[in-house]
């Protein structure tokens, strides 16, 4: 259990400061963040959207953005530098077809599919000192969330570098895309733990948080517990999110998948 002071404690960011300077609206009656539950048919379709909102912000074409996003099949997320030999069961994914694809954020190796859900944050570098660095802005966004999921369960936490726990065991990892003006953060929920699945498709990491200890998949991942809709809610609360999106960037996602998120020589590059 972490102490008064509740959060990762390489983020040295008191809960109680965490949020003082945002003000999430720009004037009365405009909402900061926007919000977009669009999931397409694919998972390269789905991690190019991601990076496109990422892009079109930081362009001016739109703004602070909150969205969802799921998959009705398993797929595997490599993050940017993930090694596709170390972190994939790649015998398993064949033999059972398995997509596999890599994002351009960081973080480590991810499966999607029925049982969770990924959320995405797209937010300006400028509202906040924390958002200047890397690991203070992870933790900074994850603590939002972490705020809002606490109206579920008091007790979550944020540990590790921008892991969302329950009792010490993770539901929820997250990765970080940063551009000029604006940055990403995005996050796979696990609302319905499949550990079988997990077993079968991914290797245990290589690189692991100090919390984790060693521990195995299946004494180390656990379930937010609650549903899409309980989730969704708590997340759009903690980000003020109610006015929708209402032009996302489908175009820009498209070429994106053309050009890079779609192509062997990226998924495979390491």
């Amino acid at each position: 259990m972490v102490g008064k002071i509740a959060l990762d404690n390489q983020s040295g960011i008191p809960r109680h400061l965490i949020f003082s300077s945002l003000n999430l609206h720009r004037s009365p009656g405009q909402k900061f963040m926007r919000f977009l539950d669009l999931s397409l048919p694919t998972v390269h379709e789905n991690v190019a959207l991601d990076e496109a909102l990422v892009i079109a912000a930081d362009e001016g074409t739109i703004g602070s953005t909150l969205r969802i996003w799921d998959l009705d099949h398993h797929a595997v997320v490599l993050g940017a530098s993930g090694k596709l030999a170390e972190d994939v069961r790649l015998n398993h994914c064949q033999a059972d077809q398995v997509t596999i694809a890599r994002r351009s954020s960081g973080g480590g190796t991810v499966l999607l599919g029925p049982g969770t859900v990924n959320f995405t944050v797209v937010i300006p570098i400028d509202i906040e000192p924390a958002l200047r660095a890397v690991d203070t802005a992870q933790v900074w966004v994850l603590e939002r969330a972490a705020a809002g999921l606490r109206a579920l369960d008091p007790d979550v936490q944020v540990l590790g570098s921008g892991d969302l726990t329950r009792d010490g065991r993770k539901f929820s990892g997250s990765a970080q895309r940063r551009l000029k003006r604006y940055l990403m953060v995005h996050a796979s929920v696990i609302l319905e733990l499949d550990i079988a699945s997990v077993d079968r498709y991914l290797n245990p990491p290589q690189r692991e948080p100090v919390y984790r200890a060693g521990r195995s998949h299946k004494n180390f991942l656990t379930e937010l517990g609650f549903s899409r809709n309980e989730m969704v809610g708590a997340l759009r609360s903690a980000w003020d999110a109610s006015d929708p999106l209402e032009t996302a960037p489908i175009d820009l996602a498209s070429r994106l998948v053309a050009e890079k998120f779609g192509r062997v020589d990226w998924i495979e590059r390491m």
